[in-house]
Parts: structure tokens; sequence; C-alpha cells
């Protein structure tokens, strides 16, 4: 992340930590070993700091990505 002084509120933080635990959870995730939850966050994290705030699209990049390290 470029701008580590960047602050979030609530609801932002909430949206992130939600695609976290659902991407996790979900067996996409479940049957790859190549991709950590700390990548993942780091995968959510930068696309919010983007400008990506939308809790579906979160999740999909992610999952792009999933796809891509296969």
């Amino acid at each position: 992340m470029n701008n580590l002084k960047q602050k979030f509120d609530a609801p932002t933080v909430a949206v992130r930590r939600q695609a976290l635990n659902e991407v996790v959870a979900d067996r996409r995730f479940m049957v790859r070993k190549s991709v950590t939850p700390l990548e993942v966050a780091e995968h959510i994290l930068e696309r919010a700091a983007s400008g990506e705030r939308d809790l579906n699209r979160l999740k999909s990049s992610v999952f792009e990505k999933l796809r891509a390290a296969a």
C-alpha cells in the first residue's frame, strides 16, 4: 500500500473483513494450497487501496487471483 497513514471508517473495514472471511471459508480457496490467507488479505487491501469498495467485486478479484495461481 502506498499510504500507510490511510484511515478507514468502521463500515469500510467491515467490508474488507467480510470479504476475507467469505473467501477463506469458500471451497475454491480451501482446495488451493498455493495462496495463503495473508496473501488474500494483502490482495483485498491492494484492491481497496485502489478504490474498490464493493464486497462482491473484492471477492471476485480474489477468486480471479486464485484461478491464475492454479
